[in-house]
Parts: C-alpha cells; sequence; structure tokens
C-alpha cells in the first residue's frame, strides 16, 4: 500500500551509492533521527538514517567560537545570522530496499537513487509495511560500525511502535537478529539491550 498522505521531506541526495547515500538538510540542525526509515526518489529507495553530521558548507572555512558573551546558543545564531547559511546537517543512510511498481523488496536496487533526489521521512504505515518482514536486517548488519547497530535498534523501537503486536514484532525481529549473529554473541547482546530501551 502507498501512502497517498504528503510525506515530511527532510532533504536531497548529495552523494549516491547503490548501498549508502549522503543527504543535505534543508534547514540546520533538522536532521530525521538515527535509525529513521526514508524514501528516496522515484521509483522509491528505502534507507535507514546511520549518521548525521553538522559542517560548514565550504570546509575550507574553519569555524571559530563566537558565544563568549552570550548565555545561550540561540543567542549565538541571533547575533550571527549569517551562521545558518554558511553551516549545514548531512545524515547518511544506509539502502535497505526499493520498489518496483506496487512491489516491496528488501535488497539493493538496480541503480542508486539519482543525485538531486528527494529525500522524505516514512509515515507510520510506510514503516509497517516495510518491516514487517525481517528481511532489511541483514543489510544494516553488514555495517559494521557502532552507529549502524544503534540505527537499527532504533529503526526496529521505530517500527514496533507503529506495529498492532508490538510484542510479537519485536520477538520476529529479534529471531532474525539471532540467526544473522549467531557467531557473535556480545554484538547480538548490545543490539537487543539497545532496542529494550
Amino acid at each position: 500500500m502507498i501512502d497517498t498522505q504528503p510525506a515530511q521531506r527532510v532533504g536531497e541526495i548529495m552523494v549516491s551509492h547503490t548501498e549508502r547515500v549522503v543527504a543535505q538538510c534543508y534547514r540546520l540542525h533538522a536532521a530525521p533521527p538515527l535509525g529513521a526509515l526514508l524514501r528516496i526518489g522515484s521509483p522509491p529507495v528505502y534507507a535507514v538514517v546511520r549518521e548525521i553530521w553538522n559542517e560548514p558548507l565550504d570546509p575550507s572555512r574553519p569555524l571559530a567560537p563566537r558565544g563568549a558573551d552570550l548565555e545561550s546558543e540561540e543567542e549565538v545564531y541571533a547575533a550571527n545570522p549569517q551562521l545558518s547559511a554558511m553551516l549545514t546537517t548531512r545524515f547518511a543512510a544506509t539502502v535497505v530496499g526499493y520498489r518496483d511498481g506496487l512491489t516491496l523488496h528488501h535488497g539493493l536496487p538496480a541503480q542508486p537513487p539519482n543525485l538531486h533526489a528527494f529525500v522524505f521521512l516514512c509515515d507510520g504505515g510506510e514503516v509497517g509495511e516495510f518491516a514487517g518482514e525481517p528481511g532489511w536486517l541483514r543489510l544494516l548488519l553488514a555495517d559494521r560500525s557502532p552507529a549502524a547497530d544503534s540505527a537499527l535498534a532504533g529503526c526496529l523501537r521505530h517500527a514496533a511502535d507503529g506495529m498492532a503486536d508490538r510484542r510479537g514484532f519485536l520477538l520476529r525481529a529479534g529471531r532474525a537478529l539471532v540467526a544473522e549473529l549467531s557467531g557473535e554473541p556480545r554484538r547480538l547482546q548490545t543490539i537487543l539491550r539497545e532496542i529494550s530501551v
């Protein structure tokens, strides 16, 4: 089922690979949360946010402190309105699926999303449809960074919140993780602990 409600657009693709993307937010400090499921471009590609960072738009112009005599971060931005035009928020996401017509696939698409493709935050219905079967978990597990494991746990928590049978969903996901990580008990334990937070 494709949701016809307008989704929240959070940015555009700046770097695109088959297995990962980097997007730039439209507004500073307005990234989707770690673990959020995203829908990118058309035909849709799905990805999970695995890293978020803020930086200068021009890397040759490093930042300097501006708040020595101010009381809050808000005052820093109010006293220096140019900062919003000089800084940016970006995020990286791991590709976990795609749609071919009406069929949803867990896996990598034949082509990466286009540059400047719009990035939307998936709503609860899309998250439920996508995460209902655990086939997408292996793509996140292939990224062995601690950030990716936290993103996976966050995505499972968010998906579980939208499921009619939250406990059943988490049990199925837990079984899938046990099967995938049978040789990595510490990693499995860490992920399961983060899911239950």
